[in-house]
């Protein structure tokens, strides 16, 4: 007998020819009634569930569409909540007579909830990369996973350890230091190989990565850190997601993913939005390149798509009260998408902040994409605060000495370029820089003179973990290095 043969033969026999409940993945898991937006897509994964047809007996929910895509796998269906009451309702999947309920739950909103206000220029940030921050629970160093991996805090490639208990329990440190915000580098699944310990490479959107903790864990973190009167900023991934990620294994369709059949990689031609000469294609690689091999770039102009990922990061500010988002990547996704994305998030949290990384290379570049811009042709971007990244390798070069202090002043002379100058992130270093300290120092003139103004001058400063303790050195091996949380407490 043919091989491929028997093994669908042999499929055929332990594939259910009914699925039930629990046969299901169902996302977002659960939402809340009462939103301003009435519209749920829900995602459903399940062994051929596109030949089920569901069907919704709820007040006040109304199934508008069900979509089935490429892969028979999947099915997404579209209610509409307008008026919905909090409460469980049944979704009926039906097949050839028969059928099986799936229950799905509209949770009550906190009364407070739509009133979140995002972090400003009275904050200070604390950047930290939980896996290099402190180790507080040990436990969850080496658990299963689909994709091996070991700790090792000798590999700079390697997982070293930490996790949110860690930074939970250096909270009483971090409010001492007198910053009010934490930015926590991503804390979602990256069941990957290799380095994906730093969090970029999403492989569930709708969960704490288990080496960091829990759903609940994440949640227990910003109520304490509220307690404490200090705010937490998520960081979100809309660009791409990991090559390990479920979407990977089983494709919905083949346009949920740019260049799916042949890999192009992204130009990182950021200008390419404003530059009169640039060719179409040169915007198009910009755009639906991958950012690098492992990381799929994602086509938000796929409306199920876009969806998705703005509803993911609702859900997570809504179930966690995250106080903000730090967008990664941000030009790299489709514009109108992140524009729709923005005024979203607004819509339903009219306080709210997100800022965006877009690492240009003069002010005139930044400034295009905030919020109110007159540089970007009526096509305003809605968001509100983006990264003054030019500014952090002026004031490397002149305070220490490399560059004049005048070229600082040129810098800031072109503040006036913003919108919104009081909504420009700025900072010295960050996960993605060398540090400003390029070695332990003898002298910490330069260093008292650089914060001094970077806690100063207009606009959102951001500190990044170590910077406090002089951590120091280029190149990635060194600009993550564990600090000494990662193997005991810091000292109070």
């Amino acid at each position: 007998m043919d091989r491929h043969l028997f093994l669908s033969l042999l499929l055929a026999l332990f594939t259910p020819s009914f699925l039930s409940a629990g046969d299901i993945k169902v996302e977002p898991a659960f939402w809340w009634s009462g939103m301003k937006n009435t519209e749920l897509q829900l995602m459903v994964y399940g062994e051929n569930i596109s030949a089920y047809r569901p069907t919704v007996d709820y007040p006040d929910v109304r199934i508008t569409s069900s979509v089935s895509l490429d892969s028979p796998n999947y099915q997404i269906i579209y209610l509409d909540l307008s008026g919905a009451k909090p409460g469980t309702f049944d979704i009926r999947f039906s097949k050839e007579g028969k059928s099986f309920v799936y229950p799905y739950e509209l949770k009550v909103r906190k009364p407070d909830a739509s009133a979140i206000k995002g972090f400003d220029s009275s904050d200070v940030l604390y950047l930290v990369m939980p896996d290099r921050f402190a180790n507080g629970n040990p436990e969850n160093d080496n658990i299963p996973m689909r994709t091996p991996y070991k700790v090792d805090r000798n590999n700079p490639n390697a997982r070293h350890g930490g996790d949110l208990a860690g930074i939970e329990q250096h909270l009483d440190y971090i409010e001492d230091l007198g910053v009010t915000a934490i930015w926590l580098n991503p804390v979602l699944e990256n069941d990957m190989k290799g380095g994906s310990y730093h969090g970029y490479a999403t492989t569930d959107y709708y969960r704490v990565d288990p080496r960091f903790g829990t759903n609940e864990e994440y949640v227990r973190l910003i109520n304490k850190a509220h307690q404490k009167g200090m705010r937490v900023v998520m960081d979100m991934i809309f660009n791409h997601c990991g090559s390990d990620h479920p979407w990977m294994k089983e494709i919905p369709s083949h346009d949920w993913f740019n260049n799916l059949d042949n890999y192009v990689q992204t130009n990182h031609d950021k200008e390419a939005y404003f530059d009169p000469y640039v060719s179409d294609y040169d915007r198009k690689t910009m755009i639906n390149g991958w950012f690098v091999p492992s990381m799929p770039d994602l086509n938000q102009k796929n409306p199920h798509v876009a969806k998705y990922l703005i509803q993911n990061s609702i859900w997570w500010i809504e179930y966690s009260g995250v106080d903000g988002i730090r967008q990664d990547t941000y030009p790299y996704a489709d514009m109108d998408m992140m524009r729709n994305w923005c005024l979203a998030v607004m819509n339903e949290y009219p306080d709210y902040n997100i800022v965006g990384e877009a690492w240009m290379n003069y002010t005139i570049g930044s400034a295009y994409w905030q919020k109110g811009s007159k540089l970007n042709f009526g096509k305003d971007t809605e968001l509100k605060s983006v990264m003054d990244f030019n500014l952090m390798g002026i004031a490397g070069k002149a305070f220490h000495k490399e560059a004049g202090l005048q070229t600082i002043f040129e810098h800031m002379c072109y503040d006036y370029v913003y919108p919104d100058i009081y909504h420009v992130l700025r900072f010295l270093e960050n996960h993605d820089t060398d540090r400003f300290l390029p070695e332990m120092p003898t002298n910490l003139d330069a260093f008292k003179q650089a914060i001094t103004f970077l806690l100063t001058i207009p606009g959102i400063p951001q500190l990044y973990y170590g910077q406090e303790l002089l951590m120091n050195g280029s190149k990635e091996k060194r600009r993550r290095l564990c600090s000494p949380g990662c193997s005991r407490r810091l000292a109070r």
